[in-house]
């Protein structure tokens, strides 16, 4: 026969598994939308598919992943929601702990029915995805399977364990819900307007990086657990990352109980337990509210000191305003002089940090002999990026520079960035992005959005970068490591694009590319780093999801010979197109003077100082068959400026623009 105990032991599971049983049968029928069916159907669509079927991380099942925990994460945050809703009632409050039951047992029963509601349905999907395999065209293994299954259980219990303790911190299913929210996206929200407001008020933020690390945002963003744990899907398993959450996780668990243990005083007509905790999140909130109103108000008005200070404080009351109304639960809310004086102080200690920090930060300039590389850009590779760094595909030294000449301009343009503050309207700028990589492997990011293009540091450091030899860095196919890893190469030129789809045929354009790479003088110009739209470009597709986009040379032979496979040259770069065309001839001593004024100066004044002239019909036809026979030139003793017919009307009325922005610059026989 049972003890009355047992019997409430059951009673007590079955309590709390049936108040979340149809929850949890919309999680099962969500899960198999998002993976059997999901696969099925993507099978039935690759039925008359020729060739490899390939997939992010080379499994089927993480196609659609992403999209399965983002669903999943919602459903354990109203799981642990519903299960711990006892407690926002004082009548079923007082009824549980009047039981015969300690406090710890009943957090036990709510976290075996927890458990028990993720794990089945999991398992459930798991059986269908076995047998499934059998009768879809695409290989999934048992592995694959097993695989998925104990990485969705790992970041479903993650979840589960926040939001268990932190139902343990608040009195309210909604106030609940947002806390959730809060702790996971709080952190990244506060940062990412932080550092968007040091970006409006400072030059030299750099939030993102182009190379190197993840910037400023990357820090947070990259361990905030749902977007970690989504980004590691493509990524890989960072291990000790998984290892550090698995500990929180058991962490927050045993919290939970000593919290919950004990715990004797609970007033379901208090929001919070404790108020230091309601006071931290009115100072977080408070500062990100007045953050991202003042940001909203300061882009519709002018930039001055009085504006910014009116926004954000404008930001600041409405913030206050609007989160005391959401804990609450009113709008007629009641104001407290200890919530006003923290909100308050919180601003005031915030501002002090940020200036103090933000000035120190922006001021900063690596000491040359500490610099192990560097990678310089801007405007000349504005079409380089990258979705992901994958150490395998390309070679480790690619964007950064190594030669002391480089770095030593680099460093004395950063500080004359730095010295001289925002240029005055009249100058020709260019953005600047610069990426400083350490001695100790760490790197050093900042971007400046007016940089002086008339100084002699920028201009020195041009003269530098425009030459076969520092081309080559920022060349993206001569930068492949591991050509196995690219399952797609596309060519890119002013008027269309085809890709090489096949591993071999990209194998052997790769090979060829950067054997002929050697060809190109080190010494010469190579035209590429001077137009502000390079004439070809280039995007790689690894196998593992990772995208990569950059300059790389129309003077490469290989590159002219796999264009013309395709294409007439002179279509592919536009020539063919353009109207306005002019040809320069030029001595060795004229060429650096040119380069720097076609980025500088308008036409008309080109014209007075070099030997400048429109061709004909008959020699525009000769250039056109000249090109498409693949004689193009490197050297630059003759170009042909011409405007291809997507930039046929720029420049023409009002005030003259720099030629480098009205025309495109081609080497030629």
């Amino acid at each position: 026969m049972k003890s009355a105990t047992s019997l409430l032991n059951r009673t007590l599971l079955n309590h709390f598994m049936g108040g979340i049983f149809w929850l949890t049968v919309l999680f099962l029928i969500g899960n198999i939308l998002v993976q059997p069916l999901y696969l099925w159907i993507r099978s039935a669509n690759s039925e008359n598919v020729t060739g490899e079927i390939t997939f992010v991380s080379g499994s089927a099942l993480n196609e659609a992943l992403p999209f399965q925990l983002v669903a999943s994460m919602v459903y354990i945050v109203f799981m642990v929601m519903f299960l711990l809703s006892y407690k926002h009632k004082e009548a079923s409050l007082d009824f549980m702990h009047s039981m015969p039951v300690k406090r710890g047992g009943l957090l036990s029963y709510v976290i075996i029915a927890g458990v028990i509601n993720i794990v089945v349905p999991l398992m459930i999907t798991a059986v269908i995805l076995f047998f499934q395999r059998y009768f879809i065209v695409f290989d999934i293994t048992t592995a694959d399977i097993v695989k998925w299954f104990f990485y969705t259980l790992f970041v479903l219990l993650v979840v589960f364990s926040i939001s268990i303790f932190v139902g343990f911190l608040v009195n309210s299913m909604f106030v609940h819900m947002q806390m959730v929210v809060i702790v996971f996206f709080l952190p990244v929200v506060f940062w990412g307007l932080t550092v968007s407001v040091a970006d409006l008020l400072y030059d030299g933020i750099a939030p993102t990086s182009s190379v190197g690390e993840g910037g400023l945002m990357g820090l947070v963003v990259n361990n905030t657990f749902p977007i970690f744990s989504i980004m590691q899907i493509v990524d890989g398993i960072v291990w000790w990352k998984t290892i550090i959450w698995m500990v929180i996780a058991v962490i927050l668990i045993i919290l939970s109980y000593f919290y919950y243990n004990n715990s004797r005083s609970e007033n379901v007509h208090h929001t919070f337990n404790n108020g230091w905790i309601r006071d931290v999140l009115v100072a977080l909130i408070t500062i990100s509210g007045m953050l991202l109103v003042g940001l909203i108000i300061s882009f519709a008005l002018p930039n001055l000191i009085v504006v910014y200070v009116l926004a954000f404080a404008i930001g600041a009351v409405f913030s206050y305003i609007t989160q005391e109304m959401f804990f609450q639960g009113t709008a007629k809310i009641n104001f407290k002089r200890r919530s006003i004086l923290t909100a308050t102080i919180s601003v005031a200690v915030f501002w002090i940090v940020f200036i103090i920090g933000w000035q120190q930060y922006t001021s900063y300039v690596p000491d040359q002999s500490d610099v192990e590389s560097i990678s310089v850009n801007g405007y000349w590779n504005s079409n380089t990026w990258m979705s992901g760094q994958d150490e395998d595909v390309m070679k480790e030294d690619y964007l950064f520079i190594e030669d002391e000449g480089v770095i030593s301009n680099a460093v004395a343009l950063h500080q004359e960035a730095i010295d001289r503050g925002i240029m005055p309207d009249s100058a020709e700028t260019s953005s600047f992005e610069i990426a400083y990589k350490m001695e100790d492997g760490s790197y050093v990011n900042r971007s400046y959005d007016s940089i002086s293009m008339e100084t002699e540091n920028y201009q020195s450091l041009m003269a530098l970068l425009d030459s076969g030899e520092f081309s080559k860095v920022y060349d993206v196919v001569y930068n492949v490591e591991d050509v196995n890893e690219l399952v797609n190469l596309e060519l890119y030129g002013i008027n269309t694009y085809f890709n090489l789809q096949t591993r071999s045929e990209i194998a052997e354009f790769v090979d060829n590319y950067q054997k002929a790479a050697h060809q190109i003088d080190p010494e010469i110009p190579t035209l590429i780093n001077n137009s502000n739209m390079p004439l070809v470009n280039a995007s790689l597709n690894t196998e593992s999801g990772y995208y990569y986009n950059g300059n790389v040379s129309l003077y490469n032979p290989a590159m002219i010979e796999k264009i013309m496979e395709n294409y007439n040259l002179s279509d592919f770069v536009g020539v063919s197109t353009g109207q306005r065309m002019h040809i320069v001839d030029l001595n060795d001593q004229e060429k650096a003077t040119f380069f720097k004024d076609y980025n500088t100066k308008p036409l008309k004044d080109l014209i007075g100082n070099y030997y400048i002239r429109e061709p004909n019909e008959e020699e525009i036809e000769e250039i056109i068959d000249t090109i498409d026979d693949g004689k193009v030139d490197s050297s630059g003793n003759r170009l042909l400026m011409y405007s291809p017919d997507f930039m046929e009307g720029v420049g023409m009325g009002g005030e003259p623009l720099a030629a480098a922005e009205q025309f495109l610059i081609l080497g030629i026989e």
